[in-house]
């Protein structure tokens, strides 16, 4: 019999489920990817549906069939990834010669190889992370500030909340290719076709000028630079600056690939190279660095004509009812190969502090991880659209003694802005109380000073942070010392600075006036409106929707703040107290769970996983792509394996709630087949090479996919029984 042949007749709807993925048998759709044969192939995977694996025992078969380890090439995004990557590939037979590498490690590696053959210069200096790249932004900021022609309404601040920023959208820059040919383009030209400040676009350019010496030749270089410095380089020096053309190239999760990355595969694309990618084109959430659903699709096919697409559309992670909802809201086919079933909940939340949705989120954790549940905390994990939105839940955690770690994302009592507010009630307040550790008390003077414009060396800072934590009260000192300071000889102020300095000063001596008289929540909803914090924060958060998402933190801080009725000293004992809860469970040995964002997710899994705020306007998100949303939402679903519970508000359904189509799934859940009733025709064998001709002459088959002897199961088993699997019933016939 042409096993391969045979192997395509197995129905699609027959997947072989195990308990894990390194131990899976390959279904029909992974056999038929696996044992494809042509140049280009695109595979179109859904969540949890094996992709790595499926690729890692491509590499094997292809090697099997000829194809040298040294010309195999794995390009993935991360150094985690080259790690799974690698251990698929010991499981499935592949050689240790198989080279597995980041975008970023393979560009270093061919402008070393360029350098040591005397064909460039290269960099001068390497700069590790975002650490060493902060001096140069610095002086690209101040470059770009010197142009007579400067933006006059962009803030050229030198901290580190704007070279975070530029360091960003330089990664962003590089990645869509953006700055590449752009020479004869102005400043106002890009800044408008990026839809990013003058200013910023101005920085970045000063940054690159800086940079590049000559061709080649770099003054400096980062991670960010490396693929887009090898794509120069081919460009400017054409023959060379030789590239390799590996034989096979495979590329895992695909759908986070980006302009630079599939140009740089084009390139290394020979006349024999065979390419396999692999991604799901509903977990592009990267565009803003330059990740396109394009790339699963017809830009690549028009870079690789003849491209054969395949699907991966079972999915090893989700059961059947999350997978007829995941179906219903991307339109792209999405099966289960789980033998048990993911519920999938939706509560409904109501409006009052005792039934909102921390608070319901809350008591159903405390619920579902009960001791006895046999599920833990740890097996958990809450995924929110943006970090704005984990206030009130983080306080309901809190109230209910539910530890947690964040990931991805900061505690709410930790993020800029928010300590920017504590610290205007602490100067309410005239006290640092009941903050004394230094490293705390500096985060909220940073805070205020960064929104203030204080250029203050590490030095001051260090000595700020110990004079007021040794003595609280101090805190009134450096408000009117140097906070409320319109003239400062030390410093060169801008004008607008010092305007934003006077109105500072002003509130403040209003919020002193009023700090025993009013609550909390009133003094800081006076401060936002008067201060108008949302103007600051567009100018210290340069990206339109980053200084979206801080003012909408800003907002639900001071709600939360008014739903208290806490005066200053209160809600600040309370936060205080939060950071004394979590610091407390990060020492002790219960095993928290997890708080992250649908972005910080990605490429995650727990057995539990609770949505709150799903309502149009949070999830998805107002002013926000709907495409990029839903794919967001679809994200962050199909990290579960057992349970799925969605929180929306009472009345107010979300229109991704009903795109589920919850009813129709679980009926179909329900009607489904056992995957016994469609089991696979084949039963592989555990056959020595010193036994392979006494399993021959018995009839038993070799598979060179999965490297195993295998028989059907309409043949006697008795005669095999030393070979069959332990948990096979040897005592059939």
């Amino acid at each position: 019999m042409d096993i391969l042949a045979e192997a395509s007749s197995v129905p699609d709807h027959a997947p072989v489920y195990t308990a894990g993925m390194s131990s899976l048998l390959l279904t029909s759709e992974q056999r038929q990817i696996v044992s494809y044969g042509g140049r280009f192939l695109l595979i179109d995977a859904v969540a949890g549906s094996g992709k790595t694996t499926t690729l890692a025992h491509c590499i094997a078969h292809r090697e099997r069939r000829g194809v040298a380890a040294e010309s195999i090439l794995a390009l993935v995004f991360t150094p985690a990834a080259r790690e799974v990557l690698q251990q698929r590939l010991a499981q499935a037979g592949a050689s240790r010669a198989v080279r597995v590498s980041t975008y970023a490690d393979f560009a270093r590696s061919l402008l070393e190889g360029w350098r040591s053959q005397g064909v460039i210069d290269g960099a001068e200096v390497y700069l590790a992370d975002a650490e060493a790249m902060r001096p140069y932004v610095y002086e690209a900021i101040e470059t770009a500030a010197a142009d007579p022609g400067a933006d006059p309404d962009y803030g050229y601040d030198l901290n580190n909340l704007h070279a975070e920023a530029v360091i960003n959208q330089l990664s962003r820059l590089k990645g869509t290719l953006a700055l590449a040919g752009s020479g004869d383009v102005s400043d106002s030209e890009l800044a408008d076709q990026l839809d990013l400040p003058r200013g910023l676009v101005a920085v970045c350019r000063a940054y690159e000028r800086l940079r590049r010496i000559d061709i080649g030749h770099y003054a400096f270089q980062s991670e960010h630079d490396l693929v887009g410095d090898v794509l120069a380089v081919c460009e400017q020096l054409g023959g060379l600056a030789a590239l390799p053309h590996p034989a096979l190239i495979v590329a895992d999760e695909w759908h986070d690939a980006n302009a630079a990355q599939i140009t740089l595969l084009s390139r290394l694309t020979g006349t024999d190279t065979a390419i396999i990618a692999a991604g799901d084109k509903e977990q592009v959430v990267h565009s803003w660095n330059g990740a396109d659903p394009r790339y699963m699709g017809e830009a690549f096919e028009h870079l690789f004509g003849g491209t054969r697409r395949l699907p991966l559309a079972f999915s090893f992670r989700c059961g059947p009812t999350l997978g007829g909802c995941a179906q219903a809201l991307t339109a792209q086919r999405f099966e289960s190969g789980r033998q048990g079933d993911t519920e999938v909940d939706i509560l409904a939340y109501g409006r009052t502090q005792q039934d909102d949705c921390g608070a319901q989120l809350a008591a159903a954790l405390a619920q579902s991880t009960r001791a006895g549940s046999g599920l833990a905390l740890s097996d958990c994990a809450v995924i929110l659209r943006d970090a704005h939105q984990s206030i009130a839940l983080e306080n309901a955690l809190i109230a209910h003694d539910i530890p947690y770690v964040t990931d991805g994302c900061q505690s709410y009592v930790d993020r800029i802005e928010i300590l920017m507010l504590r610290g205007i009630l602490h100067i309410a307040r005239q006290s640092m109380a009941p903050v004394r550790e230094p490293a705390e008390v500096g985060a909220v003077l940073r805070a205020l000073g960064l929104f203030a414009g204080l250029d203050y060396t590490e030095a001051e800072w260090r000595d700020a942070e110990k004079t007021i934590a040794a003595d609280p009260e101090t805190i009134r000192y450096f408000y009117r010392g140097r906070l409320s300071q319109t003239a400062d000889a030390q410093e060169a102020v801008d004008a607008g600075t010092r305007r934003w300095r006077a109105r500072f000063a002003q509130v403040c001596e209003h919020l002193l006036a009023q700090a025993h008289a009013w609550s909390a929540g009133q003094l800081l909803a006076y401060a936002a409106r008067e201060l108008n914090i949302a103007d600051a924060t567009r100018r210290l958060f340069v990206h339109r929707l980053d200084a979206l998402a801080v003012a909408r933190s800003i907002e639900g801080f001071i709600a939360y703040a008014g739903a208290t009725g806490l005066d200053a000293a209160g809600l600040l004992d309370q936060l205080h107290q939060a950071q004394q809860h979590s610091g407390t469970w990060r020492k002790s040995r219960r095993r928290p769970l997890t708080l992250t964002t649908a972005r910080a997710a990605k490429g995650k899994e727990w057995r539990a996983v609770h949505i709150p705020y799903v309502a149009d306007g949070e999830f998805p998100q107002a002013h926000a792509d709907p495409a990029e949303e839903r794919r967001l939402f679809y994200v962050a679903m199909t990290r579960t394996c057992e349970r799925l519970v969605l929180y929306t508000p009472q009345g107010h359904d979300s229109h991704f709630i009903r795109a589920l189509n919850l009813p129709a799934a679980r009926r179909a859940a329900r009607d489904r087949p056992s995957l016994a009733a469609t089991a696979p025709t084949r039963l592989y064998l555990h056959v020595p090479y010193a036994d392979k001709d006494s399993a021959r002459q018995l009839g038993a088959q070799w598979d060179p996919v999965q490297r195993k002897w295998w028989i059907t199961l309409r043949m006697p088993r008795r005669p095999f029984a030393k070979w069959l699997p332990a948990d096979d019933g040897a005592g059939q016939p």
